[in-house]
């Protein structure tokens, strides 16, 4: 059993991973046996997810674990010599130092300023139920509810996308260019698998969405940094050392910094796509939600190459559990692609493609996207205008999209204590660091804050909590 502890300075992955190590090494998690996932534990431990998989990467590259494919994570098999001479060691060190009190019991969290989940009221109920019921009607009159389905997914649905990717992102394909899948994870693994069974060379922005990387990693991927600026990624002369496969990028909102890839940028990574046989992997995650002007045009709108992969989401309109996203890929591959899955078969909901379908053609999903522009508009403009009250010296980057931002110290700052007196207060913040390749290049004086899960009525005591945690770590105030 996990216990975490807030009153020592040791943060939760560090706690998580010191544990599972012990327990291996003491054998009581033994060699083959499987181990919980990260969302598992993420939950029973009612931490952020990312933390457990700082931990389970830490495990697994000293060689304690093993991830497999599609399976989980397992203990790796150790000679038996490695635990003795372990335990030797571990009891050695226990015999020399005092015993311990006993762990606090971890503060309540009232608000949890993740990105990754919405507040209940959020989700359109009545909207959402009448294209279902109508999406039943539909299904009704034909026999595809008894059949297995195409594995592109409803022709319907693609349709609609097709006309929608168009109208808002600039995107011109055809529904036969358009994958229907369950979300990121599916997407990128249908991705690696195309690509076959050798190990994929991918970049990656430094920093990165790090469910993406993890999704690159279990699928056996060698992965390679390149830093972003104020214009987006940099490609230099290292990277036209090596070959790609993919290049995975965030072009229109950087996660977690915020900016949108200058053109000239854009133009130079589409050019060094042809000159180098490599496809561009574009992840649009939130390009809809822009407080303060349209949407700019997509990457793939301006990719006359057909090097880019084109990756879109309806999880951050409907709902973060609502796991169904879309690939649109270059038409110069899609015959390809299609035969190499040709017996597979859509693992997506049938009912509510075609709901969602209904939802698009009617209007009704573009006027969800105008209500939650305005929602997170308004919540992300109260922490503004709450931080700026603050006497403490901190800026937040620039924001004009999404659900999130980056809070900023002028001075170097321990990270961990600022989470901690944060979790004290009830409010839990997150480290910039589990978005950085290398903690040497991640910024020491900048903390992640999400907004999609507290109601707007809920942010000034948020605030408040904040400036009680953090009154007294900074000496001018």
């Amino acid at each position: 059993m996990i216990t975490l502890r807030s009153d020592i300075k040791s943060p939760f992955y560090e706690q998580i991973y010191e544990q599972i190590k012990s327990d291996i090494l003491h054998g009581y998690l033994k060699p083959g046996e499987k181990i919980m996932g990260t969302r598992s534990l993420a939950n029973l431990l009612k931490i952020s997810r990312n933390t457990v998989d700082r931990a389970y990467q830490q495990l697994s590259v000293e060689g304690y674990i093993i991830s497999k494919l599609s399976a989980g994570f397992f203990i790796a098999d150790l000679p038996f010599d490695f635990f003795e001479s372990a335990n030797k060691d571990e009891r050695d060190h226990t015999n020399k130092i005092k015993s311990i009190a006993p762990p606090k019991k971890c503060p309540k969290i009232k608000y949890d300023l993740t990105n990754n989940s919405y507040t209940n009221n959020l989700f359109p109920t009545k909207i959402w139920k009448k294209h279902y019921l109508n999406a039943l009607d539909t299904i009704a009159l034909k026999e595809e509810i008894t059949s297995l389905q195409s594995f592109q997914g409803d022709y319907s649905l693609r349709n609609e996308i097709s006309r929608y990717v168009e109208r808002i992102r600039g995107v011109k394909c055809s529904p036969e260019q358009i994958f229907i899948t369950s979300g990121l994870q599916q997407s990128i693994d249908l991705l690696c698998i195309y690509k076959g069974h050798t190990k994929a060379n991918v970049l990656m922005e430094n920093p990165t969405y790090p469910k993406a990387k993890e999704i690159f990693q279990k699928n056996n991927c060698d992965i390679s940094y390149g830093e972003v600026d104020k214009d987006g990624l940099l490609i230099d002369e290292t990277h036209h050392k090596k070959h790609f496969d993919f290049i995975y990028t965030t072009p229109s909102h950087q996660f977690p910094l915020g900016m949108c890839m200058s053109l000239e940028r854009r133009y130079e990574l589409l050019k060094y796509a042809k000159e180098n046989n490599t496809f561009i992997i574009e992840d649009d995650y939130d390009s809809e939600l822009r407080y303060y002007q349209k949407p700019i045009p997509a990457l793939k709108a301006i990719d006359y190459y057909e090097k880019v992969i084109y990756l879109g989401t309806f999880s951050k309109i409907l709902a973060p559990s609502f796991r169904m996203g879309y690939i649109v890929l270059p038409q110069n591959i899609t015959e390809d692609f299609l035969g190499k899955f040709e017996n597979y078969n859509s693992t997506v909901n049938l009912i509510n493609q075609i709901a969602l379908a209904d939802l698009l053609s009617s209007g009704d999903y573009d006027r969800l996207v105008r209500k939650m522009n305005y929602v997170f508009k308004k919540r992300f403009e109260a922490f503004k205008d709450g931080f700026s009250s603050f006497s403490l010296p901190l800026a937040i980057t620039p924001n004009v999209s999404g659900q999130y931002f980056l809070i900023e110290f002028p001075e170097e700052i321990d990270k961990d204590i600022l989470i901690e007196k944060a979790l004290e207060q009830g409010v839990r913040v997150y480290d910039s660091m589990l978005f950085w390749h290398e903690k040497y290049s991640c910024p020491s004086n900048s903390i992640f804050l999400g907004f999609s899960k507290i109601p707007i009525e809920d942010i000034s005591d948020c605030i408040s909590r904040l400036k009680e945690a953090w009154k007294n770590i900074f000496i001018h105030k």
